[in-house]
C-alpha cells in the first residue's frame, strides 16, 4: 500500500524556513580559524619557482613593522597588522626556520585602540575586535606585540584594557631604538 503524502502547510513551510535560515546563519567552525591556520590564511602570497635572489637559510632574520594607522571602521582591522604573517610565510617558503626568525609590531597612533580587549573594544567602539584573533596567534607565534606608552596616555588606554601579550614602551621611539640596537630592520610597507 502506497501511503500518500500530505501537501506542506503554511506552518511547515514556515518551520522549515526558520530551519533554512538558521543553518545558513550558523557560523561554519572551519570559518573561525585561529592560530598556525589563521597565520598561514593573513599571511597567504604568490609563490615564486626559483627565485634568483633567495634567503639564507642560516640568516637570523629580525624585523620591526609599524602599524599606526586606524582601520577604515571599527569592525575591521588596522592595515599593515597582517604583515608579520606574511613574512612568516615568505621565509618558510625561503627554506628559513621559523626559529631563526624574530618578528615585531610597534602600534600606536590610531591603530593603538586594536590592543584593546574586547571588552573594552567593544565598550569604546560599539563591535568585537576583530584584530583579536590575528593577534593572539602572532603572539603565539612568537611575534612581539609592542605599543607605545605615548599613545595609550593620549587616548586613555589604561594598560588593564590592554590585550595580555601586549608590551608596553615609554614611546614608540624608545622601543624602536631598541629593537635597532637588538639587530631589527624596520620594515616600511
Amino acid at each position: 500500500m502506497r501511503r500518500r503524502l500530505s501537501r506542506p502547510t503554511p506552518r511547515s513551510r514556515t518551520h522549515l524556513l526558520i530551519l533554512v535560515v538558521a543553518v545558513l546563519m550558523t557560523p561554519s567552525l572551519a570559518v573561525a580559524q585561529t592560530g598556525e591556520a589563521l597565520i598561514r590564511k593573513a599571511g597567504a602570497f604568490t609563490p615564486i619557482p626559483n627565485p634568483g635572489f633567495a634567503a639564507d637559510k642560516a640568516m637570523e632574520l629580525k624585523v620591526v613593522w609599524d602599524v599606526t594607522e586606524a582601520p577604515p571602521t571599527p569592525g575591521e582591522m588596522p592595515p599593515g597588522l597582517s604583515r608579520p604573517a606574511n613574512f612568516f610565510m615568505l621565509a618558510e617558503a625561503e627554506g628559513v626556520p621559523r626559529a631563526r626568525v624574530h618578528l615585531a609590531l610597534l602600534v600606536h597612533g590610531g591603530a593603538t585602540p586594536s590592543l584593546m580587549s574586547n571588552a573594552h573594544y567593544r565598550a569604546a567602539k560599539g563591535v568585537d575586535n576583530p584584530s583579536i584573533p590575528l593577534l593572539q596567534a602572532m603572539a603565539d607565534a612568537g611575534v612581539q606585540i609592542i605599543v607605545c606608552g605615548q599613545s595609550i596616555v593620549r587616548q586613555k588606554i589604561a594598560r588593564e584594557q590592554l590585550l595580555p601579550f601586549v608590551k608596553v614602551s615609554t614611546s614608540a621611539t624608545i622601543a624602536r631604538a631598541v629593537l635597532h640596537a637588538q639587530g631589527y630592520t624596520t620594515m616600511v610597507p
